[in-house]
């Protein structure tokens, strides 16, 4: 049988003193790619020059700056190798990555892609990258990878290779997402196709205090958590129009979900919003979820654990505190709903949690563990 062949896609904006670095690791693999397809997004500075002294190897496309999904759907549209690999510009690739990812694919041909660990680096005195710290993802099993994967991100796009067709299966990426597409797109692909883990990295991934997005939204390192939230919460609210309330099972199942299914597929829902900081939308779940608790099937310990869970993940308290007021008065609307205080008291022990636990000065985590008991006090009210 022949060698699959391999696409690889870099998008640019005004990157030309890390594509050297790029470029230079993605041509000295193991596995030659078939082509390498630059995008450059609308640069500013010399990336054209850069890119045109590699000649023919690496294919350059210009276009009006739009933001990464529009430079990558651009390259999708054009590309010709079997697999594809999406690769960003300030990061380094091993040399051996594609080697073992085909070898990954190759033994085990139902895989739809395969992710892999990798580096964490930073810049070095002369700019160019310092290997750190080994991160191995996570390795859910493969009926829970789509739950998993729509918690939060834990692997990197830029470590999977991933068969064409399911690029054009699943579409393009979201123009709409300014950040966080990548993680959209490795949640549609684990909707329609198991993934493979394979252990061996395949690059080293740059953290530096640079600019980044589009001219549309451009940040620097100050607003980088706020601009994720905001587009996190995007993407969770995207999910909950777009995935039924079965398939936040394990495994998944869209048949009529009996009582406790139905309040097993809530809460995981609910953590999936939780972490997306989309709160109204985990209210209403709450809501739903007390509604339909009987007393034959009441909530037990264990759901009001797995709550507590879903408002210690991701976004969801900083989301609260910053819309303090609404989320007291949605809390406030639980009253007279059966087993309403021991939820509001699950929420308020995850506040605690971030109090005790999560990274935060003295006055950030004092306010928090403020907040919890004033949950506490909210939990037990009546009127």
């Amino acid at each position: 049988m022949t060698q699959p062949k391999v696409s690889i896609i870099v998008p640019t904006f005004n990157r030309a003193h890390y594509l050297p670095e790029c470029l230079d690791s993605l041509l000295a693999q193991t596995v030659s790619p078939q082509e390498i397809i630059v995008v450059d997004d609308g640069s500013e500075d010399a990336t054209r020059e850069v890119v045109a002294r590699y000649g023919p190897p690496v294919r350059y496309i210009y276009k009006e700056n739009g933001g990464k999904s529009t430079a990558v759907n651009m390259a999708l549209s054009e590309c010709k190798g079997d697999l594809v690999w999406l690769f960003d510009d300030d990061d380094v690739a091993l040399p051996d990555a594609i080697e073992h990812r085909l070898e990954a694919l190759s033994e085990n041909p139902e895989a739809g892609f395969v992710y892999s660990a990798h580096y964490l680096g930073s810049d070095g005195q002369d700019g160019k990258i310092v290997k750190g710290k080994l991160y191995v993802p996570p390795q859910p099993a493969p009926e829970a990878f789509f739950l998993e994967i729509m918690k939060g991100c834990f692997f990197h796009l830029n470590s999977c290779l991933v068969r064409r067709e399911l690029y054009l299966t699943v579409g393009d990426f979201d123009r709409q997402l300014k950040t966080g597409e990548d993680h959209d797109m490795q949640i549609r692909l684990a909707r329609i196709a198991p993934p493979f883990f394979s252990s061996k990295p395949s690059f080293v991934f740059r953290q530096h205090m640079g600019v980044r997005g589009d001219k549309s939204i451009r940040y620097d390192a100050a607003r980088r958590n706020k601009m994720f939230r905001t587009y996190s919460a995007v993407l969770g609210r995207k999910l909950r129009n777009n995935v039924s309330l079965g398939e936040f099972l394990i495994p998944s199942n869209d048949e009529v979900l009996n009582t406790k299914l139905m309040q097993n597929a809530l809460l995981n829902r609910i953590h999936v919003m939780a972490s997306h900081g989309c709160v109204p939308e985990l209210i209403s779940d709450i809501r739903t979820l007390l509604e339909n608790s009987t007393r034959s099937i009441p909530l037990d310990i264990d759901d009001f654990h797995k709550l507590t869970s879903a408002m210690s993940s991701g976004f969801a308290c900083d989301a609260c505190i910053e819309g303090w007021k609404d989320f007291i008065d949605e809390i406030r609307a639980l009253k007279g709903l059966s087993q309403r205080g021991g939820a509001v008291r699950a929420i308020a022990f995850a506040f605690y949690i971030h109090a005790k636990s999560y990274p935060g000065d003295l006055g950030t985590r004092a306010d928090k563990a403020i907040r919890a008991f004033r949950l506490v006090i909210e939990s037990y009210r009546t009127s």
